[in-house]
């Protein structure tokens, strides 16, 4: 979930390690064992993994233009206030406009405050995930999924994820937000 404002690493915990940086998805293969994918998600080529596109322009729905910047588009179009906005996606270089990790039941976002307040957000079926209340700012941002995480290291002042997030990532991302 990297943001404009100190875009970057991940830190990823699986069975009791640890692996910080931006290539934090290339865990060791014995930090995987048994939950979590052997393969680096970052790493994987770039492919829209579910097969499908949003093909309806900007018709208000919240699962509308997976991958662009939500809260960018908000700003100078008509659409609900966003705090915080993003997508989901199961490998690191999926195309704009492709759905994200619809198939992930159990993933979560979670987002904590300055203010040690913890917000958790939930993808839509496109793997958008979105906020439009207030959030203390700087806050932290990870995903969780089936017992692992991916968290940033960095703590966030804005929140239009998908502005670092992008197919080849920005500002120090190393690509999409990823499932752990």
């Amino acid at each position: 979930m990297a943001l404009a404002a100190g875009c970057g690493g991940a830190t990823e915990t699986s069975g009791g390690s640890t692996t910080v940086g931006a290539d934090a998805g290339a865990a060791d293969a014995s930090a995987n064992v048994g939950t979590a994918p052997s393969s680096d998600p970052i790493a994987a080529a770039a492919t829209c993994t579910s097969g499908m596109m949003w093909t309806k322009g900007n018709h208000g729905s919240a699962e509308m233009n997976p991958g662009l910047a939500c809260i960018a588009c908000h700003s100078t179009m008509r659409g609900p206030d966003l705090t915080i906005a993003g997508t989901l996606y199961p490998t690191g270089h999926e195309p704009d406009l492709c759905f994200g990790a619809a198939g992930a039941g159990g993933a979560r976002v979670v987002i904590t405050g300055a203010d040690g307040q913890t917000i958790t957000l939930t993808p839509t079926p496109s793997g958008n995930f979105h906020l439009g209340t207030s959030v203390m700012m700087p806050f932290t941002a990870k995903v969780t999924y089936m017992g692992r995480e991916r968290a940033m290291t960095a703590a966030q002042t804005t929140g239009d994820c998908n502005g670092c997030h992008t197919q080849s990532g920005a500002n120090g991302a190393p690509g999409r937000i990823t499932l752990p």
